[in-house]
């Protein structure tokens, strides 16, 4: 079974889905340890946060090992590992957590608080692989740091620099970081399907194929081609226990398939219900869905708890329907853009003959 993972991209959710299969496969199979060979300039740092808590799970040991260019997210995984190599050539990047935001100012200055509280626990995840204080972290990713491999041992964030390798340099210093990416990608030498004389003459010990020491290639070649027409002959039929054993399977797979199904329709319609209330903005869909799929009762509970927002334009409309009157229809433009900018937005785009009347009487 193949131990070693390569991640060569920006990482995603999706990552650490493949992350987890990865090493429960090891782990059924009774492995003890494995490789994952990181070049990434950084991507989703709830991909990262949760990749970093898989692997601090796992029961096997985990060499991370930084190919050439570690940053953002990718050093949350990069960080997890019991044994962290880099090439010599390589290079680290820590910075603070981005994202977007909208809304009222006390919304803003919840995000903020937010981004705030996980440039704290990102400091702290460093702090557990090095020698910084918090502090001394925070200051670090406030200023953009890069590290090359000794720096990066030098503080224990890395506990390995590799042997250079012959006829490599280090990537001029005013190189960006997508430059450098495209840089490190270009000395990891491209697999081949080719197999040494040796690795495949294990194979076939491996499957049930004995060879001389001195048989040669040609003997391999025949040895290949007796497997290739025994595993043409017909199969004799499963043992009907294989036949039930194959249907179970399948009946929990379908059984996995259609949750997965019944969750992804029940987090989309409990984010399109937010985004409906006003609980939450069309612009923070993709955060939340994201939320819920890393953590759905918690989620759900936040965006359950959240009270939902009306417009003063939908408020007043209320007040209006049921006191047979609205006093706006005297406000100007200047009078909307005062007391009710959201309801001039709306009233562009829903009623756009009236926006142009205003707009027309702007003196």
């Amino acid at each position: 079974m193949e131990r070693e993972l390569l991640i060569f991209e920006g990482i995603e959710m999706w990552h650490a889905a493949n992350l987890d299969t990865f090493l429960s496969n090891l782990e059924r199979s009774g492995a003890r340890s494995c490789t994952i060979r990181l070049n990434s300039p950084g991507g989703s740092w709830l991909a990262g946060q949760t990749m970093r808590a898989r692997i601090l799970a796992s029961k096997l040991t985990v060499t991370t090992v930084n190919e050439g260019l570690v940053g953002s997210a990718c050093t949350l995984v990069f960080a997890a590992g019991n044994v962290r190599q880099a090439q010599a050539h390589a290079k680290f990047m820590m910075h603070q957590i981005s994202g977007q935001v909208d809304g009222q100012i006390k919304e803003i200055k919840k995000v903020l608080a937010a981004q705030e509280a996980l440039n704290r626990s990102t400091a702290e995840m460093y702090v557990a692989v090095s020698t910084k204080s918090v502090e001394e972290w925070e200051q670090m990713m406030e200023a953009e740091t890069w590290l090359s491999a000794q720096e990066a041992k030098a503080i224990a964030f890395c506990t390995e620099v590799l042997p250079a390798k012959v006829g490599l340099v280090a990537p001029d210093a005013s190189m960006s970081g997508t430059e450098l990416h495209k840089f490190y990608m270009s000395l990891i030498p491209k697999q081949t399907e080719e197999m040494k004389l040796e690795e495949v003459r294990n194979a076939l010990g491996k499957a049930g194929v004995k060879l001389a020491d001195n048989a040669t290639e040609a003997d391999v070649l025949a040895a290949i081609e007796k497997l290739q027409n025994k595993a043409s002959e017909p199969v004799a039929a499963p043992k009907s226990e294989e036949t039930e054993l194959e249907r179970l399977k399948r009946e929990l797979q379908e059984l996995k398939d259609s949750r997965a199904n019944d969750t992804a329709n029940q987090i989309e319609q409990l984010v399109n219900s937010a985004i409906s209330s006003g609980k939450i903005t069309a612009t923070q869909k993709d955060t939340y869905t994201s939320l819920l799929k890393a953590d759905f009762t918690n989620t759900s509970k936040i965006l359950g708890d959240m009270p939902g927002r009306t417009s003063v334009a939908q408020r007043t409309n209320l007040i209006a329907s049921t006191t047979g009157a609205d006093s706006r229809n005297d406000w100007d433009f200047d009078k909307w853009s005062k007391e009710d900018e959201r309801g001039l937005l709306d009233m562009k785009r829903n009623n756009p003959d009236k926006y142009q009347n205003l707009v027309a009487g702007i003196k």
